[in-house]
């Protein structure tokens, strides 16, 4: 990183204290950005350090891809691929893993079924949690897929099929950042 633009970055003539203020933004809006920012520990740092530079702050990918060290193309796809995570995290409903499981069992008997649901929706990783259970990803794709189509007919778990069904549509966003830290729990 060159000295001279982290002084000029960082100075407080030229700083980032210096950029606009998300004051104007209404009451409502704030409300929204408030939301997307309690998400914001689910992406990668320096993603999230990107988006909130880039669209809270004004800062040009230019200037970005100057602050990071990487192309304006690149600052532009990790800027898009953490507003895309972030989408995804704003339309999951948060369960607790317990809170998942004993809706669950109320409609699945079979307790893989419900392991590989709630395995799924928590780390968001088909081969992490087939290593879990022992089985193939092949295998936990079929039973994921199968319960899902069960799942949907369920009126009184709507909200969990819903949540489900963005899981599973985004497994390779999500999985992505699952991989990077470990398999630790990506939507809990």
């Amino acid at each position: 990183m060159d000295a001279k633009l982290m002084e000029e970055i960082f100075s407080s003539g030229q700083g980032l204290g210096s950029l606009p203020s998300t004051s104007y933004l209404t009451q409502q809006k704030k409300m929204q950005v408030q939301e997307v920012l309690e998400h914001m520990s689910k992406i990668s740092p320096v993603e999230a350090d990107m988006v909130e530079l880039h669209l809270l702050r004004g800062v040009s990918q230019a200037m970005l891809g100057k602050i990071f060290g990487y192309t304006q193309p690149n600052i532009h796809y990790r800027i898009n691929r953490g507003i895309d995570r972030l989408k995804v995290y704003l339309k999951i409903s948060i369960y607790s893993e317990s809170e998942l499981r004993e809706r669950l069992s109320g409609f699945f008997t079979d307790p893989k079924d419900i392991d590989v649901l709630v395995y799924l929706y928590i780390y968001s990783s088909q081969s992490h949690v087939a290593r879990m259970l022992g089985d193939t990803q092949g295998k936990v794709r079929y039973r994921f897929l199968k319960c899902m189509k069960s799942l949907s007919q369920a009126s009184n778990l709507e909200d969990v099929y819903l949540s489900m069904k963005m899981v599973g549509d985004n497994l390779t966003l999500l999985r992505t950042e699952s991989e990077k830290n470990g398999n630790k729990r990506v939507i809990l």
